[in-house]
């Protein structure tokens, strides 16, 4: 019987309408630089209804966990009052901005005004705005392409007793193209916060002493994202987007079944039949969902403004854990900056003190509560029972979703005996678990994988995922999040980057471009929802850098062998400290070519390249000079500037070692020895000889095998000169002179 009811209901609502609306705080001397011609309308034709306003009886008394004095923490505020306003009903003003229709609505006795429109079939150009008597609330420029479906939409209830709806058609002279009717309006008998100054009885303003703002937590706001304030059929209640095993941004509302099965009756009739009905399914067509309604800032007394989308289908529906699975029938946007809250099966009590609820009590901005004990409850195992620390629920609080440690949702509020008047008591929450099975949740929420549990998904904080650091040539992978539902993702670069694949996809590869020699780029993912939402664009980015290869080097200074060599620059002219005779020792990335460059040779420092290195000989202290090495492969060309200065005549942290020749002078030939200072009988080992002329140019090179001791070197061809020979011992470079005639 109960899969019968729920087909029908399924098939009623097939066709139902949503909306995206952004509810914003206004003034009387703002309001006409915000609605275009307002001020060139100075009639508006009024529909005026009379309202005896509903009276509810007083709360039972509550006695603890006893479900006789228990409260079902729904907010009634409101009556519906059944209208026929049509387009003729208003009136119509020619301004110069084009066409404008305008109706007033007013219902002397209502505390707040709420409108169900039947017919809704604003032309392309048309922007509708709608705000209160007191032009201090302000629906903003509702326009066709914020529905999918136009056919009915619900605008949840404006504070005041009087609201003006405008139609204005830009560059419309002729005849209005615009048709709507309004069936319903719900007359407020409770008070209803709304953005702006917050007001109210003195015990509405003073429930912020026994329920926080969440807006004063802030590591709970990323799960605030995903709550709203619901309305349905004059009654308000509290809900949750909830992901599933896709993590696609699929837009489930999770909420009390007793939320929808309230059966509108006068005062004192029972509300609710056990059943959702096609009545009550219908009204979801005009329900309201207010995402960020929050204060703006913690303890203030200005409330948010907040998003709003209007109609929903039925998913899913349990009485025995009080839970019903709705989808919004056109999700927000993915600008709009709603998360979809995570959820675990788990059947362990979640951890006392971390559990929480965020929740909308008697129909204010959002509070949060945080429990203190959760256990089963005695009388049903389908039931947790949480008390609290800090905070209560309240009417308007049903459905919120009872949160572990985590911020999964494991159950949602059914009813309870907690109030600001009764701190220590608690409340009962729906089960998670046994409605997964009871109301078939995992059809909807995870029908392939059955999973356990899922995280939040946070479109608030949407990152590219990938290094910091790339290659110039080798790409990387670059990632976001995957599968978002009626998402496009487009990828761009800048500087020193280039896509190499993936784009139009969740993931790209990236390199550097070759020979490019910039250091950095962006990368910058702009995600668009064509279709839904208020905000329909999402942009993020991610600076990377660019390796082109790390150029490092060593060097023999006076105290370490292997000192790191320091580039020198404007901001950072660092100097070298060397002997007299200075080696490096050059780490260059594969694949390069190194050409190092100076000023010319002089007869007090000279210096030149041998393979990657450049040695340097100084012939006296204090000297110093800069050299550049530039180093060019695929990836571009990158220069270091290297400072070197003399300070020492020490042996740079080896045993000092002495070149002999002989004869010196010589004329043809000569014997080359590398002996040891104060030792000259201990040869060290010869690896490589250079001699160099004036202008520091190589004239011969020759290298040894092992435990070559003595070299015979012909210096015939050698022009008359005083010459630098450089002998290499497989560790550092000695130097000395000698002399050709």
């Amino acid at each position: 019987m109960k899969k019968a009811i729920l087909s029908v209901m399924l098939f009623a609502i097939a066709s139902l309408a949503n909306a995206q609306i952004l509810r914003v705080s206004t003034t009387p001397s703002a309001i006409a630089s915000q609605i275009p011609g307002y001020s060139q309308v100075s009639t508006i034709n009024t529909k005026t209804y009379s309202y005896t306003p509903s009276v509810p009886p007083p709360p039972p008394t509550p006695v603890d966990e006893d479900s006789t004095t228990e409260d079902d923490k729904m907010y009634r505020y409101g009556d519906n009052i059944p209208v026929n306003i049509t387009m003729p009903d208003g009136n119509i003003t020619s301004t110069s901005i084009g066409k404008v229709w305008t109706i007033r609505i007013s219902v002397p006795n209502a505390l707040n005004i709420g409108v169900s429109f039947n017919q809704f079939n604003l032309s392309t150009t048309s922007e509708m705005y709608i705000f209160n008597e007191g032009r201090t609330v302000l629906d903003s420029a509702i326009k066709k392409v914020h529905f999918t479906n136009s056919n009915t939409v619900g605008i949840g209830s404006f504070k005041g007793n009087g609201i003006i709806i405008y139609i204005v058609e830009p560059n419309n002279f002729g005849t209005l193209q615009s048709v709507i009717s309004i069936q319903n309006i719900i007359a407020g008998f409770q008070e209803l916060d709304d953005v702006g100054t917050i007001g109210g009885t003195g015990l509405r303003v003073a429930s912020i002493d026994c329920d926080p703002q969440v807006i004063c937590q802030t590591s709970k706001m990323v799960y605030a994202r995903a709550v709203a304030r619901f309305y349905t059929n004059g009654h308000q209640c509290t809900g949750t987007l909830i992901n599933n095993e896709l993590n696609n941004g699929r837009a489930y509302f999770l909420t009390a079944f007793h939320c929808l099965d309230v059966n509108p009756t006068p005062f004192p009739l029972p509300k609710g039949n056990g059943v959702i009905d096609p009545e009550e399914v219908a009204a979801l067509a005009f329900a309201s969902f207010q995402f960020q309604f929050w204060r703006t800032q913690c303890n203030g007394s200005i409330n948010n403004q907040f998003l709003e989308f209007s109609g929903a289908t039925l998913k899913a529906a349990w009485k025995n854990s009080d839970v019903v699975l709705l989808e919004l029938i056109n999700a927000p946007g993915i600008g709009d900056l709603v998360n979809y809250a995570g959820w675990n099966r788990q059947t362990a009590s979640p951890s006392n003190n971390l559990s929480f609820i965020i929740h909308h009590p008697d129909g204010q901005d959002m509070r949060i509560t945080s429990t203190q004990n959760v256990r089963t409850w005695s009388w049903n195992n389908n039931y947790w029972t949480a008390h609290y620390y800090s905070g209560t629920v309240a009417p308007g609080s049903s459905g919120s979703a009872l949160m572990n440690e985590n911020g999964q949702i494991v159950g949602q509020l059914r009813s309870g005996w907690s109030s600001c008047n009764y701190t220590d008591f608690g409340d009962r929450y729906g089960k998670f678990d046994r409605s997964w099975s009871g109301a078939n949740l995992q059809t909807w929420l995870s029908p392939a994988q059955n999973l356990q549990s899922t995280g939040l998904l946070n479109l608030t904080d949407i990152i590219i995922n990938g290094p910091n650091l790339i290659g110039c040539t080798t790409p990387a992978q670059f990632s976001t999040l995957p599968n978002l539902l009626g998402v496009n993702y487009q990828w761009a670069v800048t500087g020193g980057l280039q896509i190499i694949s993936g784009q139009g996809t969740s993931s790209v590869s990236i390199s550097g471009i070759p020979n490019s020699s910039l250091p950095s780029g962006t990368i910058t993912l702009t995600l668009t929802s064509p279709t839904k939402g208020r905000t329909r664009v999402y942009t993020t980015s991610k600076l990377v850098s660019i390796n082109y290869g790390n150029t490092t080097g060593t060097y023999n200074s006076p105290t370490n062998n292997s000192q790191t060599l320091i580039p020198t620059s404007r901001f950072n002219p660092a100097t070298n400290n060397t002997c007299l005779s200075v080696a490096t020792n050059m780490s260059i990335p594969s694949g390069s070519t190194v050409v190092w460059s100076g000023p010319a040779n002089t007869n007090e420092i000279i210096w030149g390249q041998s393979g990657n290195d450049v040695n340097i000989y100084f012939s006296g202290l204090n000297q110093t000079i800069t050299l550049t090495i530039t180093v060019t492969n695929s990836c571009g060309t990158q220069r270091l500037n290297y400072s070197f200065t003399c300070t020492s005549t020490d042996a740079c942290g080896i045993s000092p070692l002495l070149v002999v020749t002989s004869p010196n002078p010589s004329t043809s030939s000569m014997q080359v020895s590398l002996v040891e200072k104060g030792n000259e009988t201990k040869k060290r080992d010869i690896s490589e000889i250079r001699i160099i002329d004036r202008a520091g140019v190589i004239k011969q090179q020759n290298k040894y095998g092992n435990a070559t001791k003595i070299v015979s070197l012909n210096i015939s061809l050698l022009s008359a000169d005083v010459y630098t020979i450089q002998v290499f011992d497989g560790h550092v470079w000695t130097t000395g002179r000698f002399i050709k005639n």
